[in-house]
Formats: structure tokens, C-alpha cells, sequence
């Protein structure tokens, strides 16, 4: 048999934001169970969508997984490595990911598909659609195991779901920062200038008195040797 599922979410954002938050999801405090990530290959073809390629690491450990350990006699809660494939379509705003483990498939096969698309009923919001398919063989129990791991899959999406509200709230966080010190830039440039405006304006007083002065005193030199030839 096959465990299939599906499901889907919406986020209150934008899809250019979800998706910059989407690839740049790990590492966050929501999903502590992917431990790393390795891009393979990563490429731009003629109408400008970006495929990618990454290894994704991972450690299934939780209630479930343990007892499936002791139950198979197999420890699945070792690290887990998965191949991910992505397109993302910026004209289209369309972004999907398929991922499927490459080790224990002689007994477990997780196979995951998330698509990122513009919510139709609110197109400032992103609808996510995500598809599980779980098959265990060579196994006893194998309904059993399908649906606990399917189970585990669904309540680490949910986790996944927060960790990209995370990401979102560091994006933001970090454009703030900038923004801030773009303001205390400007804030001194527009007082270095001032500074400086301040003292050009000195600087023509004082040649504005000296000029004057310069010219009190010819006219006084003049006053004084017409009177002294009269």
C-alpha cells in the first residue's frame, strides 16, 4: 500500500516574500530536525527560471520514529538525506519543490511535493499546497508504519509552516536595519552639509567685512587728501 496525503495553507504575504523566505528556510528555530543543506547545482535557463538541486539532511527522531525503531528493528532515526528538485517561475510566481530520501528505500520511501503559488482568492497572499506519498516494504506492519511516518510528516510540515513565518520576520527585522542606518546616514550627511553651509556663510561674512573695510578705508585715504590739496 501508499499513504497519501495532501494539504494546503495560505500565508498572509506576498509570494515573492514567501518564496525568498522558503529558499532561504534553513537553518530556523522551528524545524531543529534539518541539520544541513548542500546545493548540487543550481542554474538559470532561457526564460529565466531558476532550477536548483541540494541534498537536504535531516534526523527523523521523535515518539513515533523511535518506536518504529524498536518495532523494525531498523533505526530510522539516523541522519536521513534527501534530494530535493526546484523550479521557481517569477513570471509565472510559481514555486515547486519535490523531495524523496535516497537512503532507507529498500524499506521506507518519503516522497514530498510543496507548490507556492499566488492565493486566487487574494492575490497579495500565498497559497501552499503540499502532497505526501510514504511506501514501506520488506517491513512488517507496513499500513502501520506508512501512516505514522505519513503522520510525522504532516505535523513537520506544520513546523515548516512557521519556520517560513520566521524567516519572513527575520527578512523583515533585517530590511529595518538598513532602512535605520540609510536614515543615520542621510541624518549625517544632511548635518555635514549644514556644517559646511554654515561655513561657506562664515567665511563670505568675514570676506563681506574685510571687503568692506578695505573700501571704508580707501574712501577715507580719498576724503582725506581732497581735503588736504583744498
Amino acid at each position: 500500500m501508499v499513504w497519501i496525503s495532501s494539504d494546503k495553507h495560505v500565508f498572509s504575504h506576498s509570494w515573492e516574500k514567501v518564496v525568498e523566505a522558503a529558499l532561504r528556510k534553513y537553518p530556523n528555530p522551528e524545524s531543529p530536525n534539518v541539520i544541513g543543506t548542500d546545493i548540487i547545482d543550481r542554474q538559470i535557463d532561457k526564460d529565466g527560471k531558476l532550477y536548483s538541486k541540494r541534498i537536504i539532511s535531516s534526523i527523523w527522531s521523535n515518539a513515533y520514529t523511535d518506536f518504529i525503531s524498536k518495532l523494525i528493528g531498523l533505526d530510522v532515526t539516523k541522519i536521513v538525506h534527501a534530494v530535493e528538485f526546484s523550479v521557481v517561475d517569477p513570471k509565472q510566481k510559481v514555486y515547486q519543490l519535490t523531495s524523496q530520501n535516497y537512503n532507507f528505500m529498500d524499506y521506507i520511501v518519503v516522497s514530498e511535493k510543496l507548490t507556492y503559488t499566488p492565493d486566487k482568492i487574494d492575490p497579495s497572499s500565498t497559497l501552499l499546497k503540499q502532497e505526501w506519498h510514504v511506501t514501506c516494504k520488506n517491513l512488517s506492519f507496513t499500513s502501520y508504519l506508512e501512516n505514522a511516518m505519513g503522520t510525522t510528516m504532516k505535523t513537520a510540515a506544520i513546523r515548516g509552516r512557521q519556520g517560513i513565518e520566521f524567516v519572513i520576520a527575520q527578512v523583515k527585522e533585517e530590511v529595518e536595519k538598513i532602512a535605520s542606518l540609510d536614515a543615520v546616514k542621510e541624518m549625517q550627511t544632511i548635518a555635514t552639509n549644514t556644517l559646511q553651509e554654515f561655513s561657506n556663510i562664515h567665511q563670505n561674512m568675514e570676506d563681506i567685512g574685510k571687503n568692506w573695510e578695505e573700501n571704508l578705508h580707501e574712501e577715507l585715504n580719498n576724503f582725506i587728501k581732497k581735503n588736504v590739496q583744498q
